[in-house]
């Protein structure tokens, strides 16, 4: 049984590569078009697809962080977790896989996250528009699975 799931789209980081792909596609004619423009398309819809949402589902003990389909991904056991909380995320540590003063991140949109303490000391990041709902469903997981 699945205790969290959710889905953020990141509507601005949509925008911002169609608007890339777009100017990209603008740039070029048919005599213009070199390896360069191919180059910046590919990795223009190539960020689309691998960015364009971040799901985050807890289950079984297991919470599975993930980008756009699936290809970055990150998986924590709860058992190696000694807390977490909610907390603000300032502008400046900005979405998608960041290395912040707070530890890494996977943050798509919005000013809050739940940071998870490992007992090792680490800690990592979460980006969440359910931000309270996630903390809850990884509390009572820590519960079943101690």
């Amino acid at each position: 049984m699945i205790a969290y799931r959710n889905s953020q789209t990141g509507y601005l980081i949509i925008a911002l590569l169609v608007i890339g792909i777009i100017a990209t596609l603008a740039s070029t004619t048919l005599e213009t078009i070199g390896l360069g423009h191919y180059l910046a398309l590919l990795l223009l819809i190539m960020a689309l697809v691998m960015f364009y949402k971040l799901s985050v589902v807890v289950e079984r003990g297991v919470i599975v962080c993930s980008f756009g389909q699936g290809v970055f991904s990150k998986t924590i056991r709860v058992r190696e977790i000694a807390g977490c909380r909610v907390v603000r995320v300032p502008w400046y540590y900005g979405w998608g896989i960041r290395l912040t003063p707070a530890g890494w991140m996977y943050n798509i949109a919005g000013s809050e996250a739940v940071e998870i303490t490992y007992k090792s000391g680490k800690k990592f990041l979460i980006g969440s528009n359910e931000a309270e709902s996630l903390r809850e469903a990884i509390e009572d997981e820590m519960k079943k699975y101690p």
